[in-house]
């Protein structure tokens, strides 16, 4: 990609936050289309905003390749100064929001999956009724870096498939999540005689060898000594099923979004290829005894306590209260 080396000449620069909200969005999607669609921008306005910055700083940010926009070896370095500066912008922006309230705190929760899965109204709805008080933000993540972010102050606490065995971070078990090798029809009709390393010669909706959906499959199977040979990478759960569904390639995915594919005739469910991986929450270990987190766990062990423990439960108090 062609950029201006131009070097700016105000004191300081004049860097704003939606030119940096762009250069995260291009860097995720490689694509400006794409990196466009989700900011609610058009293409020209986002480029434009492209040319802006690397213009304040002086470099050049990605490159053009046959695939897409990829980060220039300057853009890879300045990517996580750029996520920095947008969650302290956006700790300051809810701190102000929160004062100006009357809020006695502020909490966020990241949600490593999709929001409807993770029971997120519910949630909120719980926490309304039992603490007004208390200001909750949602905010989406990954379990890759969930550790990072209770770090950074991004997220209070977070959801995380997995173990993160990190010393200084506590952690809630919230359910057992069982989750599938789904195959788009189109690739293969044959999955009953199929190995993995038949599947590793098909193209792959992929993140890395190091998720944890990815770890469940090969504590099953064995360990997943390479890569598949044709690859989409593709972090975001919704990319990853529309690629599906579009027939692009074989993905890891959870039961409750691989059945109804199956059902309608979009995918084959490898069925060697089933496994269960943990659905956590976890919070600073420093951080644990606050009031705020201890509301949000309290609020979220409720929400996921099946029914009939819940039955079971009340029906204990009530037992006890007539006693």
């Amino acid at each position: 990609m062609e950029c201006s080396k131009k070097q700016n000449d105000k004191l300081g620069g004049f860097m704003t936050l939606t030119q940096l909200r762009s250069f995260l969005a291009i860097a995720r999607e490689q694509n400006l289309t794409r990196a466009a669609e989700s900011l609610n921008l058009s293409q020209s306005a986002i480029s434009s905003q492209l040319k802006g910055l690397e213009e304040e700083l002086g470099i050049c940010l990605f490159e053009r390749n046959a695939r897409g926009m990829t980060l220039s070896e300057s853009g890879q370095t300045l990517l996580s100064h750029a996520k920095d500066v947008l969650a302290a912008c956006s700790s300051l922006q809810r701190c102000a929001e929160s004062l100006s309230r009357g809020i006695t705190a502020s909490v966020t929760i990241g949600l490593n999956t999709d929001p409807t899965f993770l029971q997120v109204s519910a949630i909120n709805k719980r926490l309304s009724l039992l603490h007004a008080d208390l200001n909750v933000i949602f905010h989406a993540s990954e379990t890759t870096s969930t550790a990072q972010q209770l770090r950074k102050g991004s997220i209070d606490l977070g959801f995380y498939f997995g173990d993160l065995f990190d010393a200084d971070i506590d952690e809630q078990f919230i359910s057992n999540v069982r989750i599938c090798v789904a195959i788009p029809g189109n690739l293969t009709d044959r999955t009953e005689t199929l190995a993995w390393e038949d599947l590793m010669n098909l193209p792959w909706v992929w993140v890395d060898k190091e998720f944890p959906f990815y770890q469940a499959l090969s504590d099953k199977i064995g360990p997943i000594t390479r890569s598949p040979q044709q690859v989409v990478t593709a972090a975001n759960e919704q990319i990853v099923l529309e690629l599906v569904i579009a027939g692009q390639g074989i993905a890891l995915m959870r039961e409750d979004e691989a059945r109804p594919l199956a059902a309608e005739g979009k995918v084959i469910i490898w069925e060697k290829g089933w496994c269960d991986i943990p659905l956590k929450l976890g919070w600073l270990k420093e951080k644990g005894s606050l009031n705020h987190i201890r509301k949000v766990r309290e609020a979220i062990s409720h929400i996921w306590t099946p029914a009939t423990e819940q039955e079971n439960y009340s029906e204990a108090l009530t037992d006890k209260f007539w006693v």
